[in-house]
């Protein structure tokens, strides 16, 4: 992609707001963290445009003089945080210690992050679980996905705290929420450990298909389908796809009845429909209970044969998911 005026004006650059008196009178005033633009006003999203206004000019300004530019979350120091990156790829992690210190001072959250790594592996610094955690959780507190993930993992494995499945859950929520796909993948497997709780298998379901889409491995083992296209070249089933939303879930779940869970629960398995959505196009996201769950035989000759049978129903314009 090239990197120009568009580029940068689409990144997430994070802002901090402050109400009240401050260094600029009485009124609302909005800071970039990774530049020193501020701006302020008494209106509360007039303060946003102009700082957003602000913005824009200051990176045209600086794409003119062919000046680097910082990605999100790197600080107004980022020219620093990069060669401490270098410097800890180079494994001169003193060095990396030092200047990600001074990152902190400046509220750079990822340095903090990267402070609480060193601490749990012990990189150029005594191995500190303690230190780690309250790193992590300073950075936390500016909601860093990757801080939020490493917290995650020592509270679900027992890494310098008691076990607290709980707190794993928060944390591993809040970084897929930044979109963090390791977390997805590990939520997903706490949630669907208990196939009976409709919404656990719902939020589970939704983590998985968003690690397999982001391309975790282990995620496209375990949800069959992900990785079949979808066929356009194909003649749709114009009856089916006008009839109202209601209609159509009752024909799915007609076919569903008749034709799959007997067979399923004969083995002592059975499948939930988790979601059926008909807009843009349709998809169905499906989920094996009891013995069917894990069984490889499930995951390739029982999809085929839900496949098909979806397929005689709809039309072979379908995606399907089943986990």
């Amino acid at each position: 992609m090239n990197k120009d005026l568009d580029y940068y004006l689409s990144l997430d650059y994070p802002i901090e707001i402050y109400s009240g008196e401050n260094e600029i009178g009485d009124a609302y005033l909005v800071q970039y963290i990774d530049f020193d633009i501020k701006a302020s006003s008494e209106d509360y999203d007039e303060a946003i445009l102009l700082a957003k206004e602000y913005l824009k000019e200051y990176i045209k300004k600086q794409l003119e003089l062919n000046k680097p530019l910082p990605n999100p979350k790197e600080g107004i120091r980022f020219m620093e945080h990069r060669a401490a990156l270098e410097a800890y790829k180079n494994k001169d992690f003193k060095k990396a210690h030092d200047i990600w210190l001074e990152e902190a001072k400046s509220k750079n959250d990822q340095a903090m992050a990267n402070l609480g790594l060193m601490y749990l592996k012990g990189e150029g610094v005594e191995k500190d679980y303690t230190k780690a955690k309250e790193w992590f959780e300073n950075a936390s507190s500016y909601d860093n996905n990757s801080a939020n993930f490493n917290l995650a993992l020592m509270y679900q494995t027992k890494i310098g705290v008691e076990e607290d499945i709980s707190k794993a859950i928060d944390y591993y929520r809040r970084a897929v929420n930044k979109n963090h796909i390791q977390a997805a993948f590990r939520l997903a497997l706490i949630l669907l450990k208990d196939r009976t709780n409709l919404d656990g298998v719902k939020e589970g379901f939704s983590c998985m298909l968003k690690a397999a889409l982001g391309g975790h491995v282990m995620a496209t083992v375990q949800l069959t389908g992900v990785d079949k296209p979808l066929i356009e070249d194909t003649q749709l089933n114009i009856s089916f796809r006008q009839k109202s939303f209601e209609d159509q879930l009752e024909i799915i779940n007609d076919a569903l009845e008749r034709f799959i869970r007997p067979i399923l629960k004969k083995d002592g398995g059975n499948l939930l429909l988790i979601d059926y959505a008909n807009s843009p196009e349709i998809e169905l996201k499906l989920a094996y209970q009891g013995a069917c769950v894990g069984c490889s035989i499930a995951s390739t000759g029982t999809y085929e044969m839900i496949r098909n049978t979806i397929e005689q129903v709809i039309d072979k314009k379908v995606r399907i998911y089943v986990l």
